[in-house]
């Protein structure tokens, strides 16, 4: 392909050649004039040439020419806005450590553009032929403009900082991919439907301005891409977005970023792998009709967790978000599509923690329909969604339903201290008897009357954990050993245990079969 490229290219090189021109200049009257002048030099339709240079670069040729303008950091200044239009550059365009107004480079043929420790108010590269490669590395701009230029190998961006609006827009690249890492930008930042094989962005600090945006887009016709970000931090407030717009990519890798933004996925797909591993979301994620890969899904709850999941703008917290049906069923279908994809991956620890925090969803909206329409059903619902996250957090967690239980035995055994049951009788005639014989052959006993309220209090406490043990594992177990209130207990303390005993058994073979 790249091969390709190049054939074309020197075709269109010949054909720039045999292009009527208006004329020719060499780059260094170019920029003389940018020195002389006031106001903003252009230059359209003209054969840039390289003679004059004598093999020096520009830098160094200009930082001899004009001393005066050579800054404490070593860098030229150059006064005057300057634009080429329509030109044709004879040679790579290398601009190292010059300072510039506003540089415009729109339409023009060349074979490479390097910008190197360069400076400027705004850049602007547009609608190019470039043979090689746009490379810009240790730049500093005020605004920032690489539209629809075609390229024959990479875009790459190093250590750069854009303090306003960048845009890498429409661009089409016929081998290499977009690069742009270790670098500051502190405006809204598109980089949109370009023609590329992937996009790489790393390292990378992104300090938005209010209402200020990062927007990944691809128009539908556009070819399908890899987009891998890495390793970044997104810093704003709740005016700022990050934005994956409508794009088809074969492998969507995000993983080890931070976001102080809210994020949206709108109307994306992953063909081949998505990968969402190791990210700080700090606000809320947006997966509006997101079609996850068929093939292979890698990302964990734990950077979701929080109840940062939204449709569009919808989380499901007001009443009036409740209240919206449709809405809700869209938030819950996104939970649903990711409890499947853990399930699948048999991630069970992110699969659960995911189904408690939808059915915590589903809890609120049934308090709102209980709030709108007081019947006993309706608290019904409401109460038992209460219970099983108290109980089993949503038949996620058996071994809670161990705890629980094992509370709800001991709060009946307090109460059946109170009420002596015939097992009490029983065990108390036996140790009096045991405490007669034991006068009967020792006349004197200090200590026996502390050994008999001690063996009293220790067996009526073991008596009435294993009546409520007894009573919680067993509903309608015969005789019950007690009378009055307490016989009542014990039928209400056997129909909860049936009750939480069945909820623990589905919940267990749940976890067992997950």
């Amino acid at each position: 392909m790249r091969l390709f490229f190049a054939v074309a290219l020197m075709l269109c090189h010949i054909g720039g050649r045999a292009q009527h021109y208006s004329g020719a200049i060499d780059i260094v009257d170019a920029l003389d004039r940018a020195f002389a002048g006031n106001g903003g030099v252009e230059f359209d339709g003209l054969r840039i040439q390289f003679d004059k240079l004598n093999g020096k670069g520009i830098s160094g040729f200009l930082a001899a020419r004009y001393p005066n303008q050579v800054n404490p950091a070593g860098q030229v200044v150059v006064p005057s806005p300057i634009a080429f239009n329509n030109c044709f550059f004879e040679k790579s365009l290398d601009f190292e450590k010059i300072v510039f107004n506003d540089l415009s480079i729109t339409g023009c043929v060349v074979g490479n553009q390097h910008f190197s420790g360069t400076q400027f108010q705004s850049l602007t590269l547009q609608g190019n032929t470039v043979e090689n490669s746009i490379e810009l590395s240790g730049t500093q701009a005020a605004a920032l403009a690489i539209r629809e230029n075609t390229v024959g190998y990479e875009i790459f961006l190093d250590h750069d900082s854009i303090v306003g609006d960048t845009f890498i827009e429409s661009n089409q690249l016929h081998a290499g991919e977009i690069i742009v890492s270790s670098g500051y930008f502190n405006g809204s930042v598109t980089v949109g439907n370009n023609q590329v094989t992937g996009i790489l962005i790393e390292k990378s600090y992104f300090e938005f301005p209010e209402y200020g945006e990062f927007n990944n887009y691809k128009l539908t016709d556009n070819a399908s891409s890899d987009l891998y970000l890495t390793a970044n931090h997104f810093i704003g407030d709740g005016t700022n977005k990050v934005y994956f717009n409508k794009g088809n990519y074969l492998n969507l890798d995000i993983r080890d970023n931070e976001f102080g933004v809210n994020v949206y996925f709108i109307e994306n797909k992953a063909e081949e792998r998505f990968f969402l591993v190791g990210n700080e979301f700090k606000k809320h994620v947006s997966f509006e009709k997101f079609l996850f890969s068929e093939t292979w899904n890698e990302l964990y709850w734990k950077q979701l967790e929080g109840y940062k999941l939204r449709y569009a703008e919808y989380g499901g917290e007001t009443r009036a978000e409740l209240d919206d049906e449709v809405k809700y069923s869209n938030l819950i279908n996104i939970y649903k599509g990711l409890h499947t994809i853990f399930l699948s991956r048999g991630d069970i620890e992110s699969a659960n923690a995911c189904y408690s925090e939808m059915k915590q969803l589903q809890g609120r909206r049934l308090k709102l329909i209980f709030q709108e329409d007081r019947s006993f059903s309706n608290f019904l619902r409401w109460q038992l969604n209460v219970l099983l996250k108290v109980y089993t957090n949503h038949g996620t967690d058996p071994a809670l339903a161990v705890v629980m239980s094992f509370f709800v035995i001991l709060i009946f055994a307090f109460l059946y201290l109170f009420f002596p049951s015939e097992w009490d009788s029983d065990s108390m005639n036996r140790l009096l008897i045991s405490y007669e014989r034991f006068l009967q052959r020792k006349k004197k006993a200090n200590v026996a009357p502390l050994l008999v309220v001690f063996g009293s209090v220790l067996l009526s406490l073991i008596n009435s954990i294993t009546l409520s043990i007894n009573s919680f594992v067993t509903l309608g177990f015969g005789s019950i050993p007690t009378k009055g209130f307490a016989r009542y207990l014990c039928i209400v303390e056997g129909f909860i245990g049936w009750f939480l005993l069945s909820i623990f058994t589905v919940a267990l073979i749940n976890q067992v079969l997950a």
